[in-house]
């Protein structure tokens, strides 16, 4: 009798890890409700250029590690200025370069278990622009709507000349070097 008790615990302790593990969760950006803009300031206005990614993946890990990728083509981003744009890409040599790509991950990000439920996340990662990557902390707050859905929205800046780009100009006036990023993106758990 003790034996079978212990042999009935003994199975029970090795059936429990198999138990306990959670897949992964794989997300894929939704393309219509998502979105990546750009703010330059100049001295005489403020540029405010926006595109809707090409790619966008994120996996929570059941560890709390998360992992995004996204990707957006540079000829992409509109101003509501077709001579801008059209500057915007020569002075970032989009036919060369055409993509702007962040690749980051997290720790300790716990999906929520009532919804809506807001997280903070600070991905860090490397942001590739104009064929120069660099690291870059992408602080962000995730919206949880559902078990299935999440908009994550941030902002960040970086430096147009520590990318290597040459800075437009106005009336002989540069914008500042200061370009701000704000994603704006809506993942959805995939095959869902």
């Amino acid at each position: 009798m003790i034996a079978r008790r212990l042999a009935l615990l003994a199975t029970l302790l090795l059936a429990l890890p198999a138990a306990a593990q959670v897949p992964a969760k794989m997300y894929s950006v939704k393309k219509d409700a998502s979105s990546l803009s750009y703010k330059l300031i100049h001295k005489l206005h403020e540029v405010v250029g926006k595109a809707k990614p090409s790619v966008g993946m994120a996996v929570l890990k059941p560890d709390g590690t998360l992992q995004v990728q996204v990707r957006a083509n540079v000829k992409d981003f509109d101003s509501e200025n077709s001579n801008r744009d059209a500057h915007m890409q020569e002075v970032t040599e989009a036919a060369k370069f055409p993509l702007i790509e962040f690749k980051g991950k997290a720790s300790g990000v716990t999906a929520p278990t009532s919804f809506p439920a807001t997280v903070p996340v600070t991905l860090k990662g490397q942001l590739t622009f104009h064929g120069v990557t660099q690291d870059v902390s992408v602080p962000m707050k995730v919206t949880f709507t559902s078990d299935k859905e999440a908009t994550a929205e941030g902002a960040f800046d970086i430096s147009l000349e520590s990318y290597k780009i040459e800075r437009p100009s106005l009336l002989m006036v540069k914008v500042d070097d200061k370009l701000i990023l704000e994603p704006k993106l809506v993942f959805v758990v995939e095959g869902k």
